[in-house]
């Protein structure tokens, strides 16, 4: 029986070809809207899910308080419902993450139907605030992730 060994080189290989997941983020209190460039594909291929992630939720049980993403390539949404975090009234400010429906005040995102990409497109995340006055604690550390399937 001849068996074949693996490929030493494997792991470098998925290391240098392999694209999974784009990620970026604003750090500290987000106080305005907010666009970062998440990354630049290097093959073909689409977009297999987006999600965010807030280091902390924010508070304020008076007014309205919240962050929403939008996944954009060259400057076209990739949802038809943005992932979105709000604060719940009479919740303390928590890590809350939209890869999920397991917590309060978390839309899903759901992306259109054929969301692709070329080597070189510009894949952006903008956090788009909302609030009505200065919260007891603001949104902090929105970060965000684009799953990649390549071609």
């Amino acid at each position: 029986m001849n068996i074949m060994a693996p490929n030493p080189g494997f792991k470098q290989q998925v290391a240098e070809f392999g694209e999974h997941a784009l990620r970026g983020g604003a750090g500290g209190s987000l106080t305005s809207t907010t666009t970062v460039v998440l990354g630049i594909p290097r093959f073909k291929g689409r977009i297999s899910n987006a999600y965010m992630s807030v280091g902390a939720s924010g508070k304020d049980d008076a007014n309205a308080l919240s962050v929403e993403l939008d996944v954009q390539i060259n400057g076209t949404t990739a949802f038809t419902t943005k992932p979105k975090i709000e604060h719940v009234s009479g919740e303390a400010s928590q890590h809350k993450t939209t890869l999920n429906d397991d917590d309060t005040g978390v839309t899903l995102g759901v992306l259109a139907s054929a969301i692709t990409y070329s080597p070189g497109d510009v894949i952006t995340g903008i956090f788009t605030l909302v609030q009505t006055s200065s919260p007891t604690t603001e949104i902090s550390n929105p970060a965000a992730v684009v799953e990649l399937m390549p071609d």
